[in-house]
């Protein structure tokens, strides 16, 4: 019997249409809207999808394997590989590291929700452990505190748009032998000690998601590694496992090869490629990232200047190692001093002052269902606190000084100053 026609067990599904908590309530002017779209887009970008267009090959032709190769010398990268997005692009990474049931996995649990599904799709347990209270980044220290005879693999989030302490997070690997996972979905173009976001660990993950500090059309990711053996498997791994007759074989040798299709390390692969319209954007997008991440700071650094004498307001934290691109401009908001929790002063700047902002940060990963019901528990105070008392201010670099000046001039109202 059809389900639809007669006998329904339940009303006709329907789901949100807009898919994101973004989206301000109805019936409010908003004057400056935490946007949706986190980079701007100009005729470069539009003339970039005609090229596509009028050239007849909209998928895994030159478009991408450029972008590929401005991403790689723009990051320092021996190589760098295009992926549909940022969580499928942490899924490869996650059967790069080769990740099967039981082994351990020390992760941040401030971090949006693909990192740590990444791991639990491979059967690994991650294990949480608590955030440097200035940066939201996970700490060395935790760390190290938390690895075991299981634990095979680190994946270090960079938050909010700064880098985490590679220095120290690369010499514990290597001090016990680990794989390192980058989440680099905030930190296109950042930093640290002069070297770029996903050229330290064994894998590089980015996002080009919409509200990203780049964007190509909506979703996109990027692979990168300084490592052969993983780059082999790559382009197999985004592909269904097809092996072209221009690919190298399994050991890595050059081709030609015959033309197969095979796992990869007992893994099946799937669809996870990027357009070539996506991947034209993308190489315009990323000859404006210095202006945009420049823009950024510029709004950030304004942010911190007026809001920072406010008590109980606790401005962003830029390390003197990295360069902050601002993805995410937090504030940390002690209500004992404030007088209004971070939900509260939403609520005043969005209804009296039309400013858009996002109460929380990231919720810590084991708190949702998806983990509580499997049994992972965490004490991460830190992040319980960071994430339950912060409040994003809007930041992008089409901000206009008016609006900037807006939103500065409505948090010190809504907090009396």
């Amino acid at each position: 019997m059809n389900p639809t026609k007669g006998n329904r067990t339940m009303p006709r599904v329907q789901h949100s249409v807009f898919r994101t908590l973004y989206r301000p309530p109805e019936g409010v002017n908003v004057k400056v809207p935490y946007s949706f779209l986190g980079a701007p887009y100009g005729e470069e970008e539009l003339n970039a999808v005609r090229r596509v267009m009028e050239s007849g090959w909209l998928t895994t032709g030159m478009e991408t394997h450029l972008f590929e190769e401005d991403w790689r010398e723009a990051h320092g990268v021996e190589y760098a590989y295009t992926a549909s997005n940022c969580t499928t692009a942490l899924h490869m990474a996650a059967q790069l590291c080769k990740l099967q049931p039981g082994d351990e996995v020390v992760t941040t649990p401030i971090t949006f929700i693909s990192t740590n599904q990444a791991v639990l799709a491979q059967g690994a347990v991650p294990v949480f452990v608590d955030v440097d209270p200035r940066t939201f980044n996970i700490a060395p220290d935790a760390i190290r505190a938390a690895i075991t005879p299981k634990t095979k693999a680190l994946f270090v989030t960079h938050v909010a748009g700064q880098m985490c302490d590679m220095d120290e997070i690369m010499a514990i690997a290597e001090e016990h032998g680990l794989l390192v996972v980058e989440d680099c979905a905030h930190t296109q173009g950042a930093s640290y000690k002069g070297k770029a976001a996903g050229s330290f660990g064994d894998v590089g993950c980015f996002s080009f998601h919409a509200i990203k500090n780049m964007t190509t059309l909506g979703e996109g990711g990027m692979l990168t590694t300084n490592r052969d053996d993983f780059a082999v498997k790559i382009p197999w791994l985004r592909s269904m496992g097809s092996r072209y007759p221009g690919d190298p074989h399994d050991d890595g040798t050059p081709g030609p090869r015959p033309y197969g299709v095979d796992d990869v390390d007992g893994y099946i692969p799937s669809n996870l490629r990027m357009t070539e319209a996506q991947a034209a954007v993308g190489r315009e997008q990323l000859k404006k990232l210095p202006a945009f991440i420049e823009r950024r700071r510029q709004i950030a650094h304004r942010y911190s200047g007026a809001l920072a004498d406010l008590p109980g307001v606790t401005v962003p934290y830029e390390s003197p190692d990295a360069v902050h691109t601002y993805h995410i401009y937090a504030l940390l908001i002690d209500s004992d001093l404030t007088g209004k929790t971070n939900h509260e002063l939403y609520d005043v700047l969005m209804n009296e002052h039309g400013v858009h902002t996002v109460p929380g940060l990231y919720r810590p990963s084991y708190l949702f269902d998806l983990y509580a019901k499997k049994g992972f528990v965490a004490s991460c105070p830190t992040a319980e606190w960071s994430a339950a008392n912060s409040l994003q201010l809007p930041l992008y670099p089409h901000l206009t000084d008016e609006q900037i000046d807006h939103v500065i001039a409505s948090v010190r109202s809504a907090l009396g100053r």
